[in-house]
């Protein structure tokens, strides 16, 4: 990313501001559909569902993983067609399963024997038979932050391997689908193949139960969750490793293997860029004020999540610490009224002023999407940098559009 157009982007767009590079998004699934060569690419749309970047994902061959009826309808509205669309989420409504099987959805991942049941009845009513995976609880351990952690076999997620037999063996019962796959989804921020190929394992022995007493499971979803490093200690990951310990296992049994990447594509792609209000120190504690807060970036919050942060000088460049500087550790706080509204925490950076500005790094996945109106604060507007150019996707919200609704 051209660090001289942040400037420019600050004054013309002002901040707090989202901004996504197109070429790093581009990259990265490039990276990626190499990797999995020939396995289907379902980018998850809970990590960024702006419009321009579905449309981007879409014109490079992705299909969509959605959880929402809203996400479904962002998806087709940027080019996708129901057919590359799979269906998933733990509390799907009626309404949403009508409309889902309406559109002619690709796929249904059902999370308990009771939507199994619903989702059958109403398709039967309409005459359809559509195409359903049972996402399953492979008890594995994903070894990451336990709000991350979706495949353990008490997780609100899923279904337990043996009641999800017993749904297989008892297919018949439920004329109004066709069971044709597994799905699992252990976590995210995970960075071990192992991981990954243990839970390929556990679903292929899935397959291989279910072949014995002749269910026809072909269709086999091993979710997403892979890692990325927010900080430069963190481990880096190779999907081309991953790849390595799940695919040989597949091939093997015969099945077509399907992911649903959202952070990876899109995490390292975006940075928040944010101007430091007013600094000061309380006690041992030196605090930045920024005009970015928890409503705007909530994985800090939320997750204790630590992400990067950067000051960029006047001349377009990096700020970096060193020994000949004047340096703090600062509290980059925001200025809603909550002790958690903090962006993050002892982070060593140059003296900072008023005015300066800074970019919070790695931060185009579940930025924007989980970003609120709290201290009626309007979302931040989001830009797409391409080459040397930039274009607004998304802009700043206003007063009146958050009242709008309520005169």
């Amino acid at each position: 990313m051209t660090k001289t157009l942040l400037h420019e982007i600050a004054a013309q767009v002002g901040t707090p501001c989202y901004i996504y590079d197109q070429d790093k998004i581009t990259a990265n699934y490039q990276r990626l559909a190499a990797a999995f060569a020939g396995c289907g690419i379902y980018y998850a749309v809970k990590a960024n569902s702006n419009l321009s970047v579905l449309k981007l994902l879409c014109e490079l061959g992705a299909g969509f993983d959605v959880v929402s009826i809203g996400e479904m309808r962002r998806a087709m509205l940027a080019g996708a067609s129901a057919e590359r669309i799979v269906f998933a989420g733990v509390g799907k409504r009626d309404d949403e399963l009508n409309e889902a099987l309406d559109a002619g959805i690709g796929w249904l991942n059902v999370e308990s024997a009771q939507e199994l049941r619903v989702l059958s009845d109403i398709a039967q009513a309409k005459g359809l038979h559509p195409n359903v995976a049972l996402r399953i609880n492979p008890a594995v351990d994903p070894h990451t932050h336990q709000y991350l952690a979706t495949g353990k076999g008490s997780s609100k997620f899923g279904i337990n391997v043996e009641p999800a037999l017993d749904l297989v063996a008892q297919r018949a019962n439920y004329p109004g689908v066709n069971i044709a796959g597994v799905h699992a989804h252990i976590g995210s921020l995970l960075f071990e193949p192992a991981t990954y190929a243990q839970t390929m394992q556990v679903l292929l022995d899935f397959v291989a139960e279910c072949r014995s007493f002749g269910a026809d499971l072909s269709h086999v979803d091993v979710g997403g969750g892979f890692g990325v490093a927010y900080q430069p200690d963190e481990p880096q990951l190779a999907v081309e490793d991953i790849a390595n310990a799940m695919l040989p296992l597949a091939c093997a049994d015969g099945v077509n293997v399907q992911i649903e990447p959202g952070r990876y594509l899109v995490a390292e792609a975006g940075q928040l860029l944010t101007r430091v209000l007013y600094t000061k120190t309380n006690g041992d504690k030196h605090y930045a004020v920024v005009d970015a807060a928890m409503n705007d970036l909530i994985r800090p919050s939320l997750y204790g999540a630590a992400h990067q942060v950067h000051k960029l000088m006047v001349d377009g460049q990096w700020a970096m610490v060193n020994e000949l500087s004047t340096q703090h550790s600062y509290e980059v706080v925001g200025p809603i009224c909550e002790s958690g509204d903090f962006l993050a925490h002892a982070v060593v950076l140059p003296d900072l002023q008023r005015g300066d500005l800074l970019a919070i790094q790695h931060a185009g996945a579940y930025g924007f999407v989980m970003s609120s109106n709290y201290n009626t604060r309007p979302r931040a507007a989001e830009v797409m940098l391409h080459g040397q150019g930039w274009r607004i996707i998304r802009p700043r919200e206003t007063f009146e559009s958050l009242v709008a609704g309520e005169l």
